[in-house]
Formats: structure tokens, C-alpha cells, sequence
């Protein structure tokens, strides 16, 4: 009996699922439309390469969808059970309400592994393709191609890593250089400033360090104005540019641990290596979160259950969306911003249920 109910209330949550992930992927893409339109009208885009950029991006808004869609999923089949006295009649009949929470878990379970799996080994590839057609019909085309928090490594070797862009000004701001091949040293070049000039970068007021290779510094000089040329094509170093969605973990990691290695702190990079684990556990933190919201009211109608929803998907990206900033600006611990949505979230909703079971 307990077989059959468990797979009842999974079955009550196919439809509304596949109707939130649907609905909200349809809502990323009209977003991104809006900046698309913009590069189709000022820059002569073809409507074909924004076709495909959206396309290959899909797999990527299913990573950040399928929490949204569970959470939908959950409060709307819930609701609908709960209007129809079909889980006060479970209770009667002796169900405890971790019974109820059990079949949710479990989806949301292997949903986490399935989105785990989507960010590990389909986003990555599916990315660069997308980011390939943005560098080659949108970046080629602007006047400056170095992106915030983005890098690019050159063939000989040096990492390029750009903390912000002032797209007005043309401006570079807080510029680091890393080189591990000069001579049996590593050489570190920061600048508070710098500018684009042909295929070179002009770095303005930073200092020229050499390090060993236990890590201490040889020498330092200062410099007011020193150029770099990237000695490669432009096209060489529109395909070496590279955002973390474009990556794995395991190469999200190696690019970690070579920047520390030079000294150099990323938090935000550090904060999107724990984002790779925590985006799908949120499809678990959701459900254990809106089934005791759910219940406690769903005896007001489905447009509660919709509101409800609503509520916990602004929640949720709103928790996610201030953690991260927190921890990109080096104002908490990056394991923190990346679980910090998760832990209040999960701790809300472990409190409600004992609530409710109460």
C-alpha cells in the first residue's frame, strides 16, 4: 500500500514539473533576448547565430530551472492533494507527514544528481559552444574584448586576469599578469589600471614581481607605464577567453589552485567552484522547504499555491543572488556564499515541518 502512495503523489508531480521548467526556461530566454536584440540592431548579428547562442545555452538555464521547477512542482501537487482532503485522509489513515515528504525527497534526489551531472559534463561543452558564437559575432566586433572576471591564458604560457571593465572609459582596473616561465622564477605584474592598444595591453602604476619557487619574493620593481603584447591573433585570444560555466570542476579547480599558487585570493572564482555543488542540492533544500508550506495552506485555494510559489522562487534567488555577492566582493567565506541560501532555506524548512508534525 505504502509502494502504491509513494508512487501516486510522485506521478501528482510530472505535470506541474515539466510546466515550471518549461515556463521558466521560457522566461530565461525572453531575458536574454533583451541583450541579444540589442547586439542583432547595433551590431548586425544574424538572427541565426542568436538562434544558436540561446539553443546551446539551454542546458545551463536547466541547471539553474530544475530547483525552480521542483519547488513548483511540489507546493502545486500538494496543494491540489490538500484541497481534496487527499492527504488529510493519508494522516487519518495513519501516514505521518515524513511519509508524505519522503517521495518528494526522493525525486528531488535524483534530480540533484541529474543536474549535478548537466553541470558537470553537458554545461560545460554546451557553453563554450554558445560562448565560441558570442567571442566570434559579438566580442570580435566590440572594441574592447576583456571581460569582468574573466580570463584568458596565452600560448606562452601568461594568465590574463581583469578584475572589473569600465566599458565607458575603456578602462581596465586591477590587472594581473602571472608567468611562470621566466627563468627559474615566477613572475607576477599587477597594475591598478590598463587599456587595450592593438594586441597589446598597457598597464599603468603596479609593480613587477618575481617569486621563488618556495614562493618568496626576489625582487620587486614599479612601474608608471609598462606594455605587454599578447604576441598571438586576435582570434588566439578570443578562443582562450573563458568564464566558469564553461568549465568543470575538475578544471574550475586547476585554474584555483594556479592562482593561489601565485598569491592570488579569487573568491569568486572559489565561490562558483561551491556553487557546482550547491545549485543541485537546492533541488533538495526546496522540497524539504515548500511541503510544510504547502500543506499549512493549502485549504485557501490553488492561487495560494501559486502565490506560495511564487514567493519561494523570489526567496530563493534572492538568498542565492546576496550570498554570492558577499562572497565576490570578499565579504564572507566563499563556502558560505555558496551555501548560505541553501543552509537558511533547510533549517527554515526542517523548523516548519516539526511544526507541522507537531
Amino acid at each position: 500500500m505504502r509502494a502504491i502512495f509513494y508512487r501516486y503523489l510522485i506521478l501528482e508531480m510530472v505535470k506541474p514539473f515539466f510546466v515550471g521548467l518549461l515556463g521558466f526556461i521560457v522566461f530565461m530566454i525572453s531575458e536574454m533576448m533583451f541583450v541579444l536584440v540589442d547586439h542583432v540592431v547595433s551590431r548586425g548579428v544574424d538572427l541565426i547565430s542568436v538562434a544558436k547562442i540561446i539553443v546551446y545555452r539551454i542546458p545551463a538555464f536547466s541547471v539553474i530551472a530544475i530547483p525552480v521547477a521542483i519547488l513548483f512542482a511540489v507546493i502545486n501537487s500538494v496543494t491540489k492533494l490538500e484541497s481534496n482532503f487527499e492527504i488529510t485522509s493519508m494522516r487519518i489513515l495513519g501516514f505521518r507527514f515524513y511519509h508524505i515528504v519522503l517521495p518528494f525527497v526522493s525525486v528531488s534526489i535524483f534530480m540533484t544528481f541529474l543536474n549535478f551531472f548537466l553541470n558537470e559534463n553537458i554545461v560545460p561543452l554546451t557553453m563554450k559552444i554558445s560562448e565560441d558564437i558570442i567571442k566570434e559575432k559579438i566580442i570580435r566586433n566590440s572594441i574592447s574584448f576583456i571581460q569582468s572576471d574573466v580570463f584568458f591564458k596565452m600560448p606562452d604560457g601568461k594568465i590574463v586576469i581583469v578584475r572589473s571593465v569600465d566599458k565607458i572609459n575603456k578602462v581596465l582596473q586591477n590587472v594581473v599578469i602571472s608567468d611562470v616561465r621566466v627563468g627559474n622564477f615566477s613572475r607576477i605584474i599587477t597594475s591598478k589600471r590598463g587599456y587595450i592598444q592593438g594586441l597589446s595591453i598597457v598597464l599603468e602604476d603596479g609593480f613587477l614581481v618575481d617569486l621563488s619557487k618556495d614562493g618568496f619574493v626576489k625582487s620587486q620593481v614599479k612601474f608608471e607605464k609598462l606594455i605587454i603584447p599578447f604576441n598571438l591573433s586576435f582570434d588566439d585570444i578570443i578562443k582562450e577567453l573563458r568564464n566558469p560555466w564553461e568549465m568543470s570542476y575538475s578544471e574550475l579547480k586547476r585554474e584555483l589552485d594556479n592562482r593561489e599558487r601565485f598569491g592570488w585570493r579569487d573568491n569568486f572564482l572559489k565561490t562558483q567552484l561551491y556553487l557546482k555543488f550547491s545549485l543541485p542540492l537546492s533541488c533538495v533544500v526546496v522540497v524539504i522547504l515548500s511541503l510544510p508550506l504547502a500543506v499549512m495552506f493549502a485549504n485557501r485555494g490553488k492561487f495560494m499555491g501559486l502565490l506560495i510559489s511564487v514567493f519561494l522562487i523570489f526567496i530563493y534567488y534572492s538568498l542565492f543572488s546576496f550570498f554570492v555577492a558577499l562572497g565576490k566582493n570578499n565579504l564572507l567565506n566563499p563556502f558560505l556564499a555558496a551555501f548560505g541560501g541553501n543552509f537558511v532555506m533547510l533549517f527554515s524548512g526542517l523548523f516548519l515541518i516539526y511544526w507541522v508534525e507537531r
